[in-house]
């Protein structure tokens, strides 16, 4: 006979305990929540608000035509300036877009593109099929317009760098290049996205180590977006010389190559020169949110402690 042993804990007989729900332990308990909530939201919507943020939008200009703005920035941004492209009514969060990646080619397998169709070959010349590499839509897609930043007085550029854009563990884990001192060869039997210009080893012809899977904008752009409108970080204010306090005050000129169609999409494209803060970026939706559920629970606890005292007493005289 398949009988249990006979312990506390298998006949379930272990002490247990329940909590009592009264308003003792109630009221006070949503109180300390809204107590909470509503500095930790007063802070972040300040710190949010101190963000400088400028953004110019040039979904306008003519693809693979000269695509110049001029910025008017009328108060110095100070600190880390960061500058960022931004994209709306472009959905990186469909299922289909997402699962389209390999992550083990991404680790210098470059043979692996399961999950890719249908951008994961060709057939070359020879008529032998040939692995596309890095294959999938979200790689075949990747953003490909560049910025730089002029001074509008002296014509001097400003100096950008992708040194902090993307964090160290992608580079470490997530993104390796296939084993070999050149590049161009280890790519030499696969094929680039078909929507790509030139090679994946020609991402940066003036850095090696920012080529290939290990390139920074095609990091930053492999991490999809979960909301149609998104920005993405581009580029870093180097900040040394007349730029050591951050991007000062004047007029500067802003040169787009422009190669990334939006229209058949009603896409919209823009670019984002923004401040941070302890807390981030310009992004208030956090700190209104502590706001609310702060401003909920003290709204609660108000009515709760009304009841309490109004017809809590009337009870225990029954």
């Amino acid at each position: 006979m398949n009988k249990p042993k006979s312990s506390r804990l298998r006949q379930q007989k272990l002490q247990s305990w329940e909590p009592t729900l009264t308003a003792n332990t109630v009221i006070p308990t949503i109180f300390l929540v809204s107590v909470v909530f509503i500095p930790v939201g007063i802070f972040l919507v300040l710190a949010s608000n101190s963000v400088k943020e400028y953004s110019v939008s040039y979904d306008d200009c003519v693809i693979d035509q000269p695509c110049i703005h001029t910025i008017i920035i009328n108060e110095e941004f100070s600190g880390d300036v960061y500058f960022y492209y931004g994209l709306k009514n472009y959905y990186q969060n469909h299922r289909r877009y997402l699962k389209s990646r390999n992550d083990k080619q991404l680790l210098g397998n470059l043979e692996s593109v399961s999950e890719c169709e249908p951008y994961h070959q060709v057939n070359s010349t020879s008529g032998a099929a040939q692995a596309i590499a890095p294959c999938g839509a979200i790689a075949n897609s990747m953003f490909n317009d560049t910025f730089k930043l002029y001074e509008a007085t002296t014509n001097q550029e400003v100096k950008l760098t992708y040194d902090g854009i993307v964090w160290d563990v992608d580079i470490k884990e997530k993104f390796k290049n296939p084993p070999g001192d050149d590049l161009c060869a280890a790519f030499q039997n696969t094929h680039k996205p078909l929507n790509w210009i030139i090679s994946p080893c020609q991402l940066d012809r003036a850095n090696s180590s920012n080529s290939g899977f290990q390139n920074v904008d095609f990091i930053v752009w492999m991490r999809t977006a979960a909301l149609p409108t998104f920005r993405k970080p581009y580029r870093k204010l180097i900040r040394n010389g007349s730029y050591q306090n951050g991007l000062p005050a004047g007029t500067y000129r802003l040169e787009i190559g422009n190669h990334y169609p939006v229209k058949s999409f009603n896409g919209k494209k823009s670019f984002i020169i923004s401040t941070t803060s302890w807390a981030g970026g310009q992004n208030s939706f956090l700190g209104v949110a502590y706001l609310f559920v702060g401003g909920i629970c003290l709204l609660l606890g108000l009515i709760f402690l009304f009841i309490h005292l109004k017809y809590g007493q009337s009870h225990k005289e029954d």
